[in-house]
């Protein structure tokens, strides 16, 4: 993982909708991971790039036994109070995540900042023994007709590249060796729609639009392309 663009060391979810779904996207993503592995008492997990370690919490809830790694020292302090952590080597990352290393991982939003995608998502399917869990920015989404994307920030400046499904999928399939077991969807956000429903019900409202029905309604445009994968051979199989 390379350098990416800074991380807020505190948000407030009960104030900010945008922080709220920065959260909830590892909520779905776990989720989905409950769904079709019910039983994941005593189960490793690693989280990629953990920031503030809220998916190390959330693991740790679910009966897995979660460690994480972050380029960003102030991070790994913070997320050092929900399981061991540690600064991610970048310069050798497979050191620190060997094949075959964990059950799951986790990379929640992440593979945008990196240089080399590709190379990133193969290490971190061998390293996986049952699934991998990944969170990127979803290329297709709802444009705002307000705001231009020659306007300068009109997404993140860390971003280096995203995917809608399809691109993410063959990244992962054809190039990676990997299988996507199922798709996860966060949020949809419909943005004159959503600002003027803010104006006059507020956040929770919207929120709850967002994540029920307009997600129901066009779930590959949300917030998220949300991946469920395994490797192509999981390593559990090949212990069968």
């Amino acid at each position: 993982m390379e350098k990416v663009c800074h991380l807020g060391y505190q948000i407030d979810s009960s104030k900010n909708r945008h922080h709220f779904y920065e959260n909830h996207w590892k909520r779905v993503a776990l989720s989905l991971l409950k769904k079709h592995a019910p039983s994941l008492h005593g189960w490793t997990l690693m989280d990629y790039g953990c920031g503030r370690g809220e998916t190390l919490a959330y693991a740790k809830e679910m009966g897995l036994v979660p460690v994480g790694a972050d380029v960003d020292p102030e991070c790994v302090r913070l997320a050092s109070e929900f399981g061991p952590t540690e600064v991610l080597d970048i310069a050798n990352p497979q050191r620190q995540i060997p094949p075959n290393s964990f059950d799951v991982i986790t990379c929640f939003h992440v593979l945008e900042h990196v240089d080399n995608p590709k190379k990133i998502l193969t290490m971190l399917g061998q390293a996986c023994r049952r699934y991998l869990l990944v969170a990127v920015p979803n290329l297709s989404h709802i444009p705002n007709i307000r705001r231009t994307w020659q306007q300068p920030e009109y997404v993140n400046t860390g971003h280096l590249q995203s995917w809608d499904h399809a691109h993410f999928k063959t990244l992962a399939e054809l190039h990676c060796g990997l299988r996507v077991v199922a798709w996860g969807f966060d949020a949809t956000i419909i943005p004159l729609l959503s600002e003027i429903i803010k104006r006059v019900f507020g956040d929770r409202i919207l929120i709850w639009l967002e994540t029920k029905l307009f997600c129901r309604l066009f779930p590959y445009l949300g917030i998220s392309v949300i991946a469920l994968l395994e490797p192509a051979t999981p390593f559990y199989k090949l212990q069968t």
